[in-house]
């Protein structure tokens, strides 16, 4: 009796009732089934904002902890700590007087940290995936000399090269386009539906007892 307890009540109650309830309320809208889902649905928003609240306060502990104890790195812990009580401004700060001036100045500030820090360091980090990209390319050609890696180093060249405003080069963008939206949006939609495959598989598990997440909390 003690391990049906453990085992499928809290299987019943956590995994296959709510998904079931949701589930079958997509499939047959029916109004009770509407109002049960939408509970559920209000329930795991709860759950996932205190989920994000106990994450905050935990990053706040230990990158805390590393700056009071002045470990190694604890300047990047001070960082992280800085920013994330700067642009945390309480709801409730609004309807003060002063809190439009501060949240005017945060946005200014937030502004300023996108165009000089995140933006350049996005530019460095674009380039530094074209230089491994095309010595990956050629490694490729090096080791494996066959028609796919031949076909694979021109794909790269026109991506790139299209990508640049070179002079002489324009018609390479039309070329570029057509091998992004056709080849690649191809690619896109396989890895989207090998998600979508991923998560029914997943739920189907979860539905048949056979993985148990919630046991190990």
């Amino acid at each position: 009796m003690a391990s049906f307890i453990k085992r499928w009540i809290p299987f019943i109650l956590f995994a296959a009732l709510p998904g079931i309830v949701v589930l079958l309320a997509y499939l047959v809208p029916a109004p009770a089934l509407l109002y049960f889902r939408d509970r559920l649905v209000d329930g795991a928003v709860i759950v996932a904002a205190f989920a994000f609240l106990l994450g905050l306060f935990n990053l706040l502990r230990v990158h805390g902890g590393q700056v009071l104890r002045r470990r190694q790195g604890w300047f990047y812990s001070l960082v992280l700590v800085a920013a994330m009580l700067a642009f945390w401004i309480p709801p409730a700060f609004r309807d003060l007087p002063w809190g439009m001036a501060v949240q005017e100045t945060l946005g200014l500030l937030d502004r300023m940290l996108f165009e000089h820090i995140i933006s350049p360091l996005g530019a460095s980090l674009a380039a530094l995936v074209v230089f491994t990209l095309i010595l990956a390319a050629f490694r490729l050609l090096r080791t494996r000399r066959s028609a796919g890696s031949a076909v694979f180093l021109l794909v790269v060249a026109v991506v790139l090269l299209g990508g640049a405003p070179l002079i002489g080069l324009e018609w390479l963008t039309g070329l570029r386009d057509w091998i992004v939206h056709v080849f690649g949006m191809a690619g896109m939609r396989g890895l989207l539906l090998g998600v979508a495959l991923g998560t029914v598989i997943t739920a189907l598990r979860v539905f048949i007892a056979s993985e148990r997440p919630y046991s190990e909390l």
